[in-house]
Formats: structure tokens, C-alpha cells, sequence
């Protein structure tokens, strides 16, 4: 079992208590958090660090590897294809391969080093391997700090869907540095505040913050902790998703068609979910859920960012049709995620159903670009 952080971490460092089906990790936000990743993969019999050719080639990429090798026993070095193209069964298969040959045995340690697609597809294999092995993120883009190596969703994707492949498997701590994202490019940090932001449409008052710090396209250790905060308080109230944790899916029904539309690679994962977020509040607009004022606020917001709100006529069409392949729906088709009007504010709530005629106008509104 790893260590907790140190008393001296705690007292530099943001960190956050993660608890989640009675499992508690710590998720350190600041200067230098991945500094302890050595010490709390002491303990056990091998280490593997799982990342990309990109990562591992950064200055931020060889300092964890460096810091590995001093304390542990660093096993295997695996590195995926960049992005989507590392998080595929073929993938995970071929990485189970190499842990077996290292001699990986269930007391093996799993350390991610990388974005959200290095921790889906590593949380994955640490799920998978054994039926099951200890994993810690080390995130490196802002969207892994915030949103995919929190709360335990792992997995791959099948050529039509996204993440259709997976399972809930809990690290055992989070290290996330802002200074690990001077490397990124503008679009990669835009990308990451899509969930930024979609955390922030989850609690309003957030929001203007959150859009703030978008604009200058500078996420700080607070703009990361208010973020992630949101996400830990829904996944400790709901871990497997049956019921509040739905909400954290605010904008991916249709973003995920965008996605899916654009080929994964046409869109990143933020764009999408920007464009599905939009989609979200349009819909809600059209069904009498929300005003004007709501929808400008977060458009507002999400424009601010650099972010986009809409897409071609022909991809909206498209993501139309593949959103229906969605994980998330039911027997009777699928449910959002929607604002609801609360006085000046709103709420957003989760299986709600669309009326045909409303979503069929606001694919044409996010196609066009029409009010």
C-alpha cells in the first residue's frame, strides 16, 4: 500500500481527500506534486510507468521517470500512442503482454503519467491485469487533472463509441502539477477547460472564475482545486454512476457524437463537450427550461475560452445519429443532462427526457448556428 503524503506536502501543497465506495486516495494539487511518486510507490514489487512518446520525451516526463528510478524498482517503461490511439483493446492487450514479460505480479505497482488518455487506458490495463492491480495518475494536461484521472472511470474505445470498453477502478493518489502543462499547446489547455467550465455550469457560482481564468488561458492550482472539488463531491455521493454522478455527463451525449462524428481527431475532447454543453442548454431553452440570459451566460463563457459552440450542418447530423449508440441510454432512447431555471441561477439535473420536436431544432440551431 503507498504512503500518504507527507505533513510537509500537506503544508505546501493543496490536498484533497478523494472517497469514494469506502475507498479514500488524496488528490495533491501544486508546485512539485509529483515529487512523493517515488516514495508512495515504495513498498511494492515492481513499478511500471505507463505514458506516451510525448510525455516521456518532456523535461516534466523525465523528471517523474528519474524520480522512479531513485526509490523503486522501475520495471517496464510502456509507452502508448499518443491519444485516442493509445486507449484501444489491441493496446491494452499489447501492454498486458510486456507487465507479464517484466515479471508483473498482483503486488505491481501501475503509475500513469500522461493525460486523460494515458490514465483511461493505464487505469484500464491496472483494472484489467490479474483482474485488478494498483494504479496512481500523474495527470499532464488540465483535462486529466480535472476530470479523467478522477473518480475511477477507466477504459478503451471501440472504432463507433467512445470508452464503450471499461471499468470503475480506483487510484490510489492523484499528483497533479500546473507546471506540468508549460509543455501543452494553446489548443490542448483550451481543450482542458472545457471540463473546466462544465464543472463550473454544475455550480454557477463558479463560473465566472472559471471563465476568467479561460480567457487568460492560465490555469493556476486554484482554477485545478475549484474544479476538482466538484467532481469529488458528486463521485463521493455517487461512485458507480446510478444516480447524481450522471451530471458530470453534462454536454457528452452529444459531444460524444461530435467526437465520434469528427473521427476523434477532428475534435478534442473539450471542443466536444463545449459544443455539447452548448447543445445542453440550447435543448433545455427550447423545452421551457431555461432563458436567454442562462444559455448567453455560458456561451459567453465557453466563446471566451476560445472554445467552439458549433459545428458543421452535416457533422451535427452525424453526431446526431452516433449519439444514439451512447452508453448512457435506456431502453426508452436517451435521457439528458439539462438546466432547469432556478430563480436568477439555475440546477442541472440528469435523466431528463428531450422532446423530439426540441431536440431536432437545436441539432439544426448547433448546425447552423442559428438562435
Amino acid at each position: 500500500m503507498p504512503a500518504k503524503p507527507s505533513r510537509s506536502a500537506r503544508n505546501s501543497l493543496q490536498v484533497l481527500d478523494a472517497t469514494q465506495a469506502g475507498v479514500t486516495y488524496p488528490v495533491v494539487i501544486g508546485h512539485d506534486a509529483a515529487a512523493s511518486v517515488g516514495r508512495l510507490a515504495e513498498g511494492y514489487d515492481r513499478v511500471a510507468l505507463v505514458s506516451c512518446a510525448r510525455v516521456l520525451s518532456t523535461a516534466y516526463g523525465k523528471r517523474v521517470q528519474s524520480q522512479l528510478r531513485r526509490q523503486v524498482d522501475l520495471a517496464l517503461v510502456l509507452p502508448l500512442p499518443d491519444g485516442e490511439r493509445g486507449k484501444t483493446l489491441a493496446q491494452i492487450e499489447r501492454a498486458a503482454g510486456k507487465l507479464l514479460a517484466a515479471g508483473a505480479t498482483r503486488k505491481t505497482l501501475v503509475v500513469a503519467v500522461g493525460g486523460g488518455a494515458v490514465t483511461d487506458a493505464a487505469g484500464f490495463l491496472a483494472a484489467s491485469f490479474m483482474r485488478g492491480i494498483h494504479w496512481i495518475a500523474v495527470p499532464t494536461t488540465l483535462l486529466s487533472m480535472v476530470d479523467a484521472a478522477l473518480g475511477g472511470k477507466t477504459g478503451v474505445n471501440l472504432p463507433a463509441a467512445k470508452n464503450m470498453i471499461g471499468a470503475f477502478h480506483f487510484p490510489r493518489a492523484v499528483l497533479s502539477d500546473p507546471a506540468s502543462l508549460a509543455s501543452l499547446s494553446r489548443r490542448e489547455l483550451r481543450s482542458g477547460f472545457g471540463e473546466v467550465l462544465k464543472h463550473a455550469c454544475l455550480r454557477p457560482a463558479l463560473l465566472e472564475a472559471a471563465a476568467k481564468a479561460a480567457a487568460a488561458g492560465v490555469p493556476d492550482a486554484r482554477t485545478v482545486a475549484d474544479s476538482v472539488r466538484v467532481k469529488l463531491e458528486v463521485t463521493a455521493a455517487d461512485p458507480f454512476e446510478k444516480g447524481e454522478r450522471k451530471l458530470l455527463n453534462l454536454g457528452h451525449t452529444f459531444g460524444h457524437g461530435v467526437e465520434a462524428a469528427g473521427r476523434f481527431t477532428r475534435y478534442k475532447h473539450g471542443e466536444a463537450v463545449a459544443v455539447g454543453v452548448a447543445f445542453a442548454f440550447r435543448l433545455a431553452r427550447r423545452m421551457g427550461r431555461i432563458g436567454d440570459q442562462a444559455v448567453e451566460r455560458v456561451e459567453s463563457a465557453l466563446r471566451a475560452a476560445g472554445l467552439p459552440i458549433r459545428v458543421p450542418a452535416a457533422l451535427a447530423l452525424q453526431a446526431a445519429t452516433l449519439m444514439a449508440t451512447d452508453k448512457k441510454r435506456t431502453a426508452g432512447g436517451l435521457l439528458w443532462v439539462l438546466p432547469r431555471a432556478v430563480g436568477d441561477i439555475w440546477k442541472v439535473e440528469w435523466d431528463v427526457a428531450a422532446d423530439p420536436g426540441a431536440l431536432r431544432e437545436t441539432i439544426r440551431e448547433i448546425g447552423e448556428g442559428r438562435r
